[in-house]
C-alpha cells in the first residue's frame, strides 16, 4: 500500500500543479464514503481532452506509464478520461463534466490531498455496473457502504443518473437497497 501512496501523491502534485481538472472515483473513493476495504488501485477520472497531458507530465518526471489512448496505468494508479458506460445498445456517459466537477471534493487519502467525486457520483456508477465478486468487483456492496455512512443529495443523484442516462435503469436497484428518488 505504501507504494500506491507515495505514487498518488506524486499524481495529485502533477495534476496540480499542471491545473488539470481530477477526481479519484471507483474503489477508492467507495473506500473513503463507505466501508473501509483494502485497496488494489486508484482509478483516477480526468477532464476529457488531457489525458495526454497526463502522459506527457509523467513522462517529463521519468515515469514510466503504460497508455492505449483511452487510460494511463502507472505503478497502481489508473487514469480514465471517460468511463462510459456501453450496454445493451444504449450509452450512459459518465465523465468529469462541470455538475461532477462543482460537487468533488478535497479528502486525505494515503497520505495525498485528494479530490474525490461526490458520493452520488461514485453511487450512480456503480449501481449501473452493478459487478460483483464474479468479477472481482463490489459494486453493490461499495454503495451499500456509502448509503450506511452519507446521507445522499437525491437531487443530484437524479440528476447525476439523468445526465447518464441511467435513471429508470437504476431507480429500482437504488429501491432494493431503500432510497426512493424524488
Amino acid at each position: 500500500m505504501s507504494l500506491i501512496a507515495g505514487n498518488l501523491a506524486i499524481v495529485q502534485r502533477l495534476l496540480d500543479g499542471d491545473q488539470i481538472v481530477w477526481a479519484v472515483i471507483g474503489g477508492a473513493a467507495a473506500h473513503l464514503y463507505g466501508d473501509r476495504r483494502p485497496l488494489n488501485d486508484i482509478d483516477v477520472l480526468v477532464q476529457r481532452g488531457s489525458l495526454s497531458r497526463v502522459v506527457t507530465l509523467l513522462q517529463h518526471s521519468h515515469k514510466a506509464v503504460q497508455s492505449d489512448g483511452s487510460r494511463v496505468i502507472w505503478r497502481g494508479i489508473k487514469l480514465f478520461e471517460d468511463l462510459t458506460v456501453r450496454s445493451g445498445g444504449l450509452s450512459h456517459p459518465f465523465w468529469l463534466d462541470e455538475p461532477m466537477q462543482y460537487h468533488r471534493r478535497r479528502m486525505p487519502l494515503l497520505g495525498a490531498q485528494v479530490f474525490v467525486a461526490a458520493p452520488e457520483d461514485i453511487v450512480a456508477h456503480k449501481l449501473l455496473l452493478q459487478r460483483g465478486p464474479e468479477q472481482g468487483k463490489h459494486d453493490v456492496a461499495d454503495v451499500a457502504g456509502i448509503l450506511r455512512r452519507h446521507q445522499l443529495d437525491l437531487t443530484y443523484l437524479t440528476t447525476r443518473l439523468q445526465l447518464m442516462q441511467a435513471l429508470e435503469i437504476v431507480r429500482p436497484r437504488l429501491h432494493q437497497l431503500g432510497v426512493a428518488l424524488p
